[in-house]
C-alpha cells in the first residue's frame, strides 16, 4: 500500500507538470495571452453592463411586481454606484492585465492543478463585485428577516434568551406592542423589495460559485486520481488481485481431477476506491438541506470554508 501510493503521487505529480507545461506551450503560442487579455477586459465591461441594464429593470416594476419605490431607488442606485466604481477600476487595470497574465503563464510550469487554482482566484479577483454585493443583499435581507422573527416572538409573548440559548415566556406592555406592530408593519412591507435583489445577486453568487466548484473539482480528481494503480490494472491485472479462483480441466469417471488455479483481479471501482490519494476535499460539509436553509434566512454561504473548533 505504502509504494502504491508513493507510486500513484509521483505520476499523479508528473502527468500534472506535464499537462501545464501544455498549457504554457498553448498560450506562449501565436500570441494567445494577448488574445486572452485584449478579450478579458472587454468582457468584464460587458458584464459590468449587463448588471447595470438589470439595476435598472429592478429599479422600475421587474416582472410587473409592485415594488416600494424609495426603497428600490435607494438600493439601485447603491449597487449602480459601485458598478461604477468597478468600471473605473477594469479602466485602470487593463494596461497591467496582459502582464499579469503572461507572469501567471509561467506558473503552469508547476502543474495544471496551480493553473486552474490561480484560474479560480482570478475569477474570485474578476467577479468581486458580484460578490459585494451578494453580501449586501444578504446582510439586509438577513437583517430583515431577524427583525421579522423577533417582532413575531414579541407578538405571542416571548423573547430569546441568549444566554440560555432559548425562547422564554415575556409580559410586554401596550406601548411595546404597538412599536412592535409598526415595526413589524414596516419590515413586512420592505421585505419584498429587499427579498428581489437578494434573490438576483444570490444567483449571479451561485453561477460564480458553481464554475469555481468545477476548478476545484478538476484539481482534486487530479490530485488524487490513482492513474498508476489503474494503468497497473488494465496491463498487468495479476498484479492487483483480489484471490484466486479454480476451473475445472478434467472431470472424467476415474481419473484425477485437474484444476487451474486463475488469478481474480480487482475491479476498477475497487482499485479507484482503495487506491484513491487522500486529498483535503473540496465539497461543501453541509447537506441540501442546510444550504437551503441558509440561503433562506440571508446567512452567507461560502462552500468551500469548513468550521473549526474553537478551543480554550
Amino acid at each position: 500500500m505504502e509504494f502504491m501510493r508513493k507510486a500513484n503521487i509521483l505520476v499523479s505529480v508528473l502527468v500534472d507538470v506535464a499537462l501545464g507545461v501544455l498549457l504554457m506551450f498553448w498560450l506562449y503560442r501565436d500570441e494567445n495571452i494577448s488574445t486572452l487579455a485584449h478579450t478579458l477586459v472587454p468582457a468584464a465591461d460587458h458584464v459590468a453592463l449587463q448588471l447595470e441594464e438589470l439595476l435598472q429593470w429592478l429599479m422600475g416594476a421587474p416582472a410587473g411586481l409592485k415594488m416600494n419605490r424609495a426603497l428600490d431607488q435607494v438600493l439601485g442606485r447603491f449597487f449602480l454606484y459601485h458598478i461604477h466604481l468597478w468600471i473605473s477600476y477594469i479602466h485602470l487595470m487593463s494596461p497591467f492585465v496582459e502582464a499579469v497574465l503572461w507572469y501567471g503563464g509561467l506558473s503552469a510550469c508547476l502543474g495544471l492543478t496551480f493553473a486552474l487554482s490561480l484560474l479560480s482566484d482570478m475569477v474570485a479577483l474578476f467577479t468581486f463585485h458580484i460578490y459585494c454585493f451578494y453580501v449586501y443583499g444578504a446582510r439586509l435581507y438577513c437583517l430583515k428577516i431577524s427583525g421579522l422573527s423577533s417582532l413575531w416572538r414579541l407578538f405571542r409573548g416571548k423573547k430569546r434568551n441568549v444566554l440560555r440559548q432559548r425562547v422564554d415566556s415575556c409580559s410586554y406592555d401596550l406601548d411595546q406592542l404597538f412599536i412592535g406592530t409598526l415595526l413589524f408593519t414596516i419590515l413586512l412591507f420592505l421585505l419584498p423589495t429587499t427579498a428581489l435583489y437578494y434573490l438576483v445577486f444570490t444567483l449571479l453568487r451561485m453561477v460564480v460559485v458553481l464554475f469555481q466548484g468545477v476548478l476545484h473539482l478538476t484539481v482534486d480528481f487530479i490530485n488524487s486520481f490513482p492513474l498508476f494503480s489503474v494503468g497497473l490494472r488494465v496491463c498487468r491485472s495479476y498484479r492487483l488481485a483480489e484471490g484466486v479462483r479454480f476451473r475445472v480441466l478434467c472431470d472424467e469417471p476415474g481419473s484425477a481431477l485437474h484444476l487451474l488455479m486463475e488469478m481474480n483481479p480487482l475491479k476498477f471501482s475497487s482499485v479507484l476506491q482503495t487506491y484513491r490519494t487522500p486529498t483535503y476535499s473540496c465539497s461543501p460539509k453541509d447537506s441540501w438541506t442546510t444550504l437551503v436553509h441558509k440561503l433562506f434566512i440571508g446567512e452567507l454561504v461560502y462552500p468551500w470554508r469548513h468550521k473549526t473548533t474553537k478551543t480554550d
